[in-house]
């Protein structure tokens, strides 16, 4: 029964299981590879009895502690921060691996690699982590973060994904401990930060690939392609970068002497484009070689030295070396050569019925060719309003009117060129 204080009662009916002691003390560990303690990992304990699940949290050094009161299910978890030690190096890595190269040397790397969960290291995981990279993605598939397989299995590195996440406390496991081991996905080279103060790098070296365009012109409308070429891509396994354009959409990119398509970019809008380019091994170029080629069009009328900026907004720009280590990249725009007059030799040559006399001109304007006879007598003349590019005229026997050796010379502003051209009969 129960009363109140006006002494009025009433009664209700409950259930009240006894449990046969008064609680365990477990606690543990939740740590990665190198002993680094993961604090914020949330530890979702679960039984069969009021009050759960309940979830608790690893402090900055990664240990956790609570009672149990029944046989509980501990199952860690942690999500966000899903870019954290990610970078296209660790696909060169997972390349490598999968080609046979250099193996993972670990069973936690090789759950690390195996982004999308499904036991197996392969050209899809590439792909998952690659999307995140160029932040084509923002998480992870089933959101998940970070792996903990439980530190109570010994890891079988010919199969490592013979693992479990979950442990079974029971009641009378006091002062018993249980500890994890934190796998960050996709991150195969351990540099992923735990925390804040959390120091550790990759190793750098004092690298630098530095790629070049040609600041050519690009009108609102136009259709541009931009070879990137470089003077010391030296022993080059990858590379990425974050690209701005400015007054320019991107269309595309085509390979070039690396294997560039359209997985290797991610277009993210507002003139945000994402790179990651990953070897097996490093690669070294001819000085001038076409790395790829990017397909612009023109929203207004600029240039590509106003289109183009490098930067690591999205994805960090650096590139890594053969030996893996991680250095810089850059963008240098170089001013474009003038280009000139060109007269080329007449087609064919020798001729008896009509021949073909074509020249090259950097900007249009006017031009006059003129074919003299071997005295130097003018036989005929021509005023040509030239356009950019290639002009053609077509001469034909009939309007020379003689045969042998003759020569034509193009003039336009301070330019002259002549060379011989043969009628025969």
């Amino acid at each position: 029964s129960v009363w109140d204080e006006s002494w009025n009662t009433d009664f209700c009916e409950v259930e009240l299981k006894i449990l046969d002691n008064v609680g365990s003390r477990i606690s543990g560990k939740i740590a990665d590879e190198n002993n680094a303690g993961l604090p914020e990992v949330e530890i979702i304990a679960n039984a069969n009895i009021s009050e759960y699940p309940k979830v608790y949290l690893t402090d900055v050094n990664g240990n956790f502690g609570f009672d149990i009161y029944d046989d509980t299910e501990l199952l860690p978890t942690r999500k966000g921060d899903d870019i954290n030690g990610v970078s296209t190096l660790d696909l060169v890595y997972i390349q490598r691996h999968i080609l046979g190269i250099e193996s993972l040397n670990s069973p936690y790397k090789m759950i690390a690699a195996d982004a999308n969960n499904d036991k197996v290291i392969s050209a899809s995981d590439l792909s998952e982590i690659r999307k995140l990279i160029l932040g084509i993605i923002t998480k992870f598939r089933n959101n998940e973060s970070w792996r903990f397989p439980t530190s109570r299995e010994t890891l079988d590195p010919s199969n490592p994904f013979n693992y479990s996440e979950k442990v079974i406390t029971k009641t009378d496991d006091f002062d018993k401990t249980y500890n994890f081991t934190a796998v960050k996905i996709g991150d195969v080279n351990n540099s992923a930060k735990v925390d804040d103060l959390d120091k550790r790098s990759e190793t750098r070296s004092n690298d630098k690939v530095t790629l070049n365009v040609i600041d050519v012109k690009v009108n609102e409308g136009e259709i541009v392609r931009v070879p990137v070429t470089s003077d010391n891509f030296n022993n080059v396994s990858g590379f990425q970068y974050t690209m701005h354009l400015s007054g320019a959409e991107l269309m595309g990119v085509e390979k070039g002497a690396l294997n560039i398509t359209e997985s290797n970019i991610g277009n993210l809008g507002n003139g945000i484009v994402t790179m990651s380019y990953a070897g097996s091994e490093g690669v070294t170029l001819n000085e001038g070689e076409v790395l790829f080629t990017m397909v612009v069009r023109g929203e207004k009328a600029s240039k590509v030295s106003e289109i183009f900026s490098l930067t690591s907004a999205v994805t960090k720009a650096e590139s890594y070396n053969g030996d893996l280590k991680v250095g810089a990249i850059n963008l240098e725009v170089r001013t474009a050569p003038v280009a000139s007059i060109e007269l080329y030799q007449n087609e064919p040559n020798p001729f008896k019925g009509q021949t073909t006399v074509s020249f090259m001109m950097p900007e249009a304007g006017a031009a006059t060719l003129s074919v003299y006879d071997m005295t130097g007598k003018l036989v005929v003349t021509r005023s040509i309003s030239a356009v950019k590019g290639l002009n053609s005229e077509v001469f034909t026997k009939d309007q020379l009117g003689v045969s042998g050796v003759m020569y034509y010379t193009l003039e336009s502003g301070d330019f002259s060129a002549t060379k011989k051209m043969i009628v025969i009969e």
